[in-house]
């Protein structure tokens, strides 16, 4: 047989027949049992003595040299994390670098080594973005962590998102120690609660939002919470956070900043946060302070809402400070201004006013000045004539002219009168309870004093019949009933 035959019989040998490992390991695949370490060593022998790799089967494509070699620098890549190379860095360092060059697709930093890094696209920035153009510039410089120590092209590969996020990630690790509060901004709802932005997404649990029963927590969704991390999974990358929590450690520092620089009489700018029947919560910058009612304004109002509104901002007084209940009473009116400095230029004792009935009370009517201030109208300067009522001969809103009977800037006190000819007295006084105080006299009504005639003070004389003595005394007596001050309705009464 000729060398050529013989190669030939050879060749179509190694082609049909199964090569003995392949056999060996179609054998234990069957049967379950590995060969012992023995039998193994010959044929690893064998491999390291062979000088060739074994020819592929008949029918596979041979890789090309261009696949070979790119299969080989990957290896060496995947191979470097660790090592350092000839360029001084290893893969994991984290390193100050400095844009050179913008791309669209990558961008070149010196990294203050022989060799340029490379941030590529997809590791410059976590927004969604087509070109790197516009996001960084030359000049530039920020942290950066190696990813690789060398490419294809031989430039180490860098991250700056990654080193982005390791930062933002130790930020929240060190507030959590800390228990820092911050702000956060909200960019989601979703079920259970809040999505805040703070470098990665946190989870605000709806029972963490305000009060924690807020049932419209989507009205926060792109506003600014004030949060406090309360939980954090390290290994997942999952941070929870709370608003209530961060508002009451917030409102407890405001409060001890207000008790210990604020003092009665001090006037602060608020917000109107919420409104009740018996007056309002103004917001004083994270602590509420009570505005009652009754220091709203200078006059009486009955609900609040006649002169604020919620989110109106003013400026109110201090009245009290309770450290012990941490409450603050609050004053509207002292710092407005005082309408009875007016009313003492406007009006005068005698003067006639136009004016409308604000109320009616049992002892009377108050009247609304212009000014922002009331002036009291008597039950018994309502009418001429004997009323039980004020409401039978007035009603709420109705114009009417009374005189200024007592005007008293000093105390804020203004008396009107509807009696016809009432005359203003210097010492006419009502009680708080709308009746005239016991001594005091009615308006237009001066003291009369009488002194009848002397000839009418002489007893008869004893050399007048009876009849004389008769005529005379029932002259004594008409003259003192002409000459006696006429009885009031009351007196008539009494």
């Amino acid at each position: 047989m000729t060398e050529e035959n013989l190669t030939t019989t050879v060749t179509a040998t190694e082609a049909t027949e199964p090569s003995q490992p392949q056999v060996e390991e179609t054998a234990v695949a069957e049967s379950g049992v590995a060969p012992s370490p023995e039998a193994a060593a010959p044929e690893a022998e064998a491999g390291v003595q062979a000088a060739t790799p074994p020819m592929p089967a008949a029918g596979t494509s041979v890789k090309n040299d261009e696949d070979l070699f790119e299969q080989a620098m990957a290896a060496l890549e995947s191979d470097d994390s660790g090592r350092e190379t000839s360029s001084g860095i290893s893969r994991g360092d984290r390193i100050e670098a400095k844009v050179i060059q913008v791309e669209k697709d990558r961008v070149f930093v010196d990294l203050g080594t022989k060799a340029e890094g490379v941030v590529p696209l997809s590791e410059l920035t976590d927004l969604n973005v087509d070109s790197a153009v516009g996001i960084v510039k030359p000049g530039d410089t920020f942290e950066v962590i190696v990813l690789k120590t060398g490419s294809a092209e031989g430039n180490p590969i860098v991250s700056k998102r990654k080193a982005d996020f390791d930062q933002t990630w130790q930020r929240i690790l060190d507030s959590f120690e800390e228990a820092r509060v911050f702000e956060a901004q909200v960019v989601d709802r979703v079920k259970g609660g809040l999505v805040v932005d703070i470098g990665v997404r946190g989870f605000v649990p709806a029972t963490h939002v305000g009060s924690g029963k807020l049932r419209n927590i989507e009205k926060f969704v792109g506003q600014t919470l004030m949060v406090k991390i309360i939980e954090v999974d390290r290994e997942r990358k999952k941070v929870v956070l709370s608003n209530r929590a961060a508002e009451g450690e917030r409102k407890d520092e405001l409060k001890k900043e207000i008790f210990d620089k604020v003092k009665t009489g001090d006037v602060l700018p608020g917000v109107v946060r919420r409104l009740t029947d018996y007056g309002a919560f103004v917001d004083l910058g994270g602590i509420d302070g009570l505005l009652h009612i009754s220091e709203m304004s200078w006059y009486r109002i009955e609900h609040p809402r006649e002169v604020l509104h919620e989110g109106d901002e003013i400026n109110v007084q201090v009245l009290r400070l309770d450290p012990n209940s941490g409450r603050v009473s609050l004053g509207l009116r002292q710092v407005l201004p005082d309408p009875w400095n007016l009313i003492r230029e406007n009006y005068k004792q005698g003067q006639k006013i136009s004016c409308k009935v604000s109320r009616i009370v049992q002892s009377g009517a108050f009247v609304r000045l212009p000014e922002g201030a009331e002036a009291f109208l008597p039950l018994s300067e309502c009418s001429n004539k004997r009323i039980k009522k004020p409401n039978e001969v007035l009603t709420e809103g109705q114009e009417i002219e009374p005189t200024v009977i007592d005007l008293r800037p000093d105390d804020r006190r203004m008396v009107l009168s509807l009696r016809e000819g009432a005359q203003p007295g210097s010492d006419y006084s009502y009680d708080r309870g709308g009746k005239r105080k016991p001594g005091a006299r009615r308006p237009g009504r001066p003291e009369q004093s009488f002194d009848p005639p002397a000839a009418t003070m002489r007893a008869p004389s004893g050399g007048a019949t009876i009849g004389e003595r008769l005529g005379m005394l029932k002259g004594i007596l008409r003259q003192e009933n002409e000459d006696a001050p006429e009885a009031t309705e009351e007196q008539k009464s009494e």
